[in-house]
C-alpha cells in the first residue's frame, strides 16, 4: 500500500482538471479509498489525542487535589466535572453539527466543481454559527442551575458545577468559530492544517491548566473553575489562528462575495445537513445526562448516601474521560470520512462512497479489539493515576472489563452518522444515535445502575454498544443509499 503523494492528486486551484473536484486541495474521487483514509487519519487521530489529553489533563489535576485537610476534594471536583460534563457536551455536540452541516455543503459543492460556491459556504458557516451558539449558549446559562439540580449535584458538588459551567458555556461560542474552520479545510481534504488548529488549542490548555487549577506563581487558585478557564484561553488562540489559515494561508472563505441571496440560500444548505447533525450530536449528552442522573439517584437511598453517590458520579465521570483513550481513534476516523464520502457522492461515485464506510468499519474493528487488550491489562493502575480515593478506584476498574471491547461498535454509529452527514443524509445519523443513545444507552444505564450500581451501568453502556453498532453498520450497507444530495 502507498501512501503520501503517490495515493493523492495535487489540483491546481487556478486551472482545475475536468472532471475533478475544481478548488479541492486535494482530490478524493482518485486513488485508493483505504490511502486516503490512512493518511488523514494519523493527523486527525494526533488531534483528537491532543483534545482528549486536555481532558484526561483535567481530571488528573482534578482528581488528586486535596489532601489531609480536605481528602474528598479530588471527588467532589471529579464529580462536578460528571454534573457539568452533558452540558459543555451538548455545545460542543451542536458545534460538532454544525462543522458537520458545512463540511457536507463545501465538500458537495466542490465535488460539483464550484469552488466559488465553497468558499461563500465557508463564510455563511462562521456566520451562522456565531447566531445558532449565542442563542444556545444564553439558553445553557439560563437553565444551568435547574439542569444541576435535577442531576442529582448536591452542595458543595453543585457549586463546583456551577463554577465550570459559568466560564465553559460561554467559550463555546468562540469553540464554535475554530470549529468552522476546522471543517473547512477538512472539506478540502486537508489534514494537516485542520488537525493543527485542534492541536494548538489542546497544548496551550494542557500548559495553562496546572497554573490555574493550582494557582502557581502570580495566578489564583481557581481548581474546578480554573480547568475551564484554561480551556477557554486555548480555543481562544485556536480560533485566531483557524481564521488565520482560512482566509489567508488557504484563501478557502470569502467575506466580500456575501449577499442576502447568497447569504440565504448558503445557510439553507449547511442548516440541512446542520440542523439534523445538531439533533443527533446533541442526542449524545442528553442521553449521558440521564445516565449521571440515574448513577447518582441509584446511591441516594442505600447506605453511604450522599458519599456514596458522589463517589459513584465520580466513578462514571472518570470512566467517561478514560473512555476516551480507546475511542480517539475513532473519533478522528469520523473526522476522515466526512470529505471522502463528500467528495465521491458529490461527484457520483457511489462505489467508492460505499468502500469508504466498509473500510472504517474494518478500522474499528481492528482498533477497537486491540485497545480492548491493553486496557484491560492496566485497568487498576491506570485509574490509581486519576483518583485518590479508594472507592472511587473500586467502583471505576470493573469498566475496563465491561465496555472497551464494545467499543468498535460505538464507532460503528458515529462513522455512519458522519459519513451520512457528509452526503447531505443526516436523518441516518439521527436514527442511529437515538437508538444507541436514548432507545438504549440511557434505559440501560438506568437499568444496570439500579440493580447492580456502577457496575451495572457499565453493563448497560456494553449492551448499547453492540446492539446499536451492528444495526447501523447492516443499515448503512444494505439499505441505505449512497449517493449524495445537491447543495
Amino acid at each position: 500500500m502507498s501512501d503520501g503523494p503517490d495515493i493523492i492528486e495535487e489540483l491546481d486551484v487556478s486551472d482545475p482538471t475536468p472532471g475533478q473536484p475544481s478548488g479541492a486541495k486535494i482530490d478524493l474521487t482518485q486513488g485508493p479509498i483505504q490511502g486516503h483514509i490512512l493518511r488523514m487519519l494519523g493527523p486527525f487521530s494526533i488531534a483528537v489525542i491532543a483534545l482528549i489529553s486536555t481532558g484526561l489533563i483535567d481530571s488528573f489535576f482534578l482528581g488528586n487535589l486535596g489532601g489531609e485537610d480536605n481528602p474528598k476534594a479530588g471527588t467532589i471536583a471529579l464529580a462536578a466535572l460528571g454534573i457539568a460534563f452533558p452540558l459543555t457536551f451538548l455545545g460542543n455536540s451542536a458545534n460538532i453539527g454544525l462543522g458537520a452541516g458545512t463540511s457536507s455543503a463545501i465538500s458537495r459543492a466542490l465535488g460539483e466543481g464550484d469552488l466559488e460556491r465553497a468558499r461563500r459556504h465557508s463564510a455563511a458557516a462562521v456566520l451562522f454559527a456565531l447566531l445558532v451558539m449565542s442563542v444556545l449558549v444564553t439558553l445553557m446559562v439560563l437553565a444551568m442551575p435547574t439542569v444541576t439540580s435535577w442531576m442529582g449535584a448536591r452542595d458543595e458538588v453543585r457549586t463546583e458545577a456551577l463554577s465550570y459551567l459559568a466560564i465553559s458555556l460561554p467559550g463555546l461560542i468562540i469553540t464554535a468559530v475554530a470549529s468552522m474552520c476546522n471543517n473547512t479545510l477538512r472539506a478540502h481534504g486537508e489534514a494537516l492544517l485542520p488537525s493543527s488548529i485542534m492541536i494548538l488549542g489542546a497544548v496551550l490548555n494542557m500548559i495553562i491548566d496546572p497554573f490555574l487549577i493550582f494557582g502557581l506563581g502570580p495566578f489564583p487558585r481557581m481548581e474546578v473553575a480554573g480547568a475551564a478557564l484554561a480551556t477557554v484561553i486555548g480555543n481562544g488562540i485556536g480560533m485566531i489562528y483557524g481564521l488565520f489559515l482560512v482566509r489567508y494561508v488557504r484563501r478557502a472563505i470569502d467575506f466580500s462575495g456575501i449577499t442576502v441571496k447568497t447569504l440565504r440560500r448558503a445557510w439553507g444548505t449547511i442548516a440541512a445537513v446542520g440542523v439534523p447533525a445538531m439533533g443527533t450530536n446533541m442526542v449524545v449528552p442528553v442521553g449521558t445526562a440521564l445516565a449521571v442522573a440515574a448513577v447518582a439517584n441509584s446511591f441516594l437511598g442505600a447506605p453511604g448516601g450522599l458519599d456514596a453517590s458522589e463517589a459513584g458520579v465520580a466513578a462514571f465521570t472518570l470512566s467517561m474521560r478514560l473512555e476516551l483513550l480507546s475511542v480517539g481513534l475513532l473519533y478522528g476516523l469520523s473526522a476522515c470520512i466526512g470529505a471522502v464520502t463528500g467528495q465521491n457522492g458529490g461527484a457520483g461515485r457511489t462505489d467508492r462512497v460505499e468502500e469508504t464506510f466498509r473500510v472504517c468499519y474494518r478500522i474499528c474493528i481492528i482498533w477497537g479489539t486491540g485497545m480492548a487488550v491493553v486496557l484491560a491489562l492496566v485497568a487498576r493502575p491506570l485509574v490509581g493515576v486519576f483518583t485518590n480515593d479508594p472507592a472511587v478506584l473500586e467502583m471505576t476498574v470493573p469498566y475496563f472489563y465491561i465496555v472497551p471491547i464494545t467499543i468498535f461498535a460505538y464507532g460503528f454509529v458515529f462513522v455512519s452518522a458522519a459519513g451520512f452527514n457528509a452526503l447531505g443524509r443526516p436523518l441516518y445519523g439521527l436514527v442511529f444515535t437515538v437508538i444507541r443513545s436514548l432507545a438504549l444507552y440511557a434505559p440501560g444505564v438506568a437499568i444496570g445502575a439500579h440493580l447492580g450500581g456502577v457496575t451495572g451501568a457499565f453493563i448497560g453502556v456494553a449492551v448499547a454498544n453492540i446492539v446499536s453498532g451492528l444495526v447501523a453498520r447492516y443499515w448503512s450497507l444494505a439499505k441505505a443509499p449512497m449517493t449524495a444530495k445537491k447543495t
